[in-house]
């Protein structure tokens, strides 16, 4: 029953105001991350988001950045992530027919809504991205090829990413996540290279192109 769309400029307006009220880290996205917002809805009403745009860090040795690496341009953060508690564990939504999820060998339904919206966003994000932000440059690379977020892990163990099919940005030596430079933990999605150009896709907001002049 829960369905999930590209917001407006209304919605993102009340995603940031969502954010700043009710996210752990209270505080709205910064307007030159170029911040965009998908909306989960119940019957009409607004009962979650992802807020998704630019990465804080230009470069990132292994992921981005450098050469034969997609440039800052192709990487897309999911900056933001929030669903009403009325549809997580023991909230008076969080039911089988209305959420997805699955029944633990106690008899519980465990909800995984916020894997469901993980995985629906990543399959739109790509032509989303473009159609709200098309390229400066169309000759450089502007396909989104990688999809990050972060996590404190002093607050949660970052399980979400994990099963939506994330790869930890910084590990150890086993494999297991490790907080970056930054304290956090970086997760990385892999996007396959697309085979439709910005020209295929219907643009939502118009920017100016540039062009490589040659003398």
């Amino acid at each position: 029953m829960l369905t999930i769309r590209l917001g407006g400029k209304a919605d993102l307006v009340w995603a940031q105001e969502t954010v700043s009220k009710h996210h752990y880290l209270q505080c709205p996205v910064h307007p030159q991350a170029r911040p965009m917002v998908y909306v989960v809805e119940l019957n009409g009403e607004r009962v979650g988001l992802c807020m998704a745009g630019l990465p804080h860090a230009t470069q990132n040795r292994k992921w981005w950045g450098y050469a034969h690496q997609p440039t800052q341009w192709q990487v897309v953060d999911l900056s933001r992530l929030w669903l009403s508690p009325k549809l997580q564990y023991r909230g008076e939504w969080c039911q089988p027919e209305i959420v997805p999820g699955y029944t633990d060998r106690r008899g519980s339904f465990r909800p995984t809504t916020m894997t469901w919206l993980i995985k629906e966003v990543l399959c739109r994000i790509q032509k989303d991205r473009l159609a709200l932000w098309p390229p400066v440059y169309p000759h450089q690379p502007y396909h989104i090829l990688l999809v990050i977020s972060y996590h404190d892990p002093s607050l949660h163990k970052g399980t979400i990413y994990k099963l939506s099919g994330a790869e930890p940005m910084y590990t150890n030596n086993d494999g297991l996540p490790l907080p970056g430079p930054s304290g956090k933990c970086g997760w990385v999605w892999k996007l396959p290279t697309p085979n439709w150009s910005w020209q295929d896709i219907q643009i939502i907001r118009p920017r100016t192109m540039r062009l490589n002049l040659v003398w």
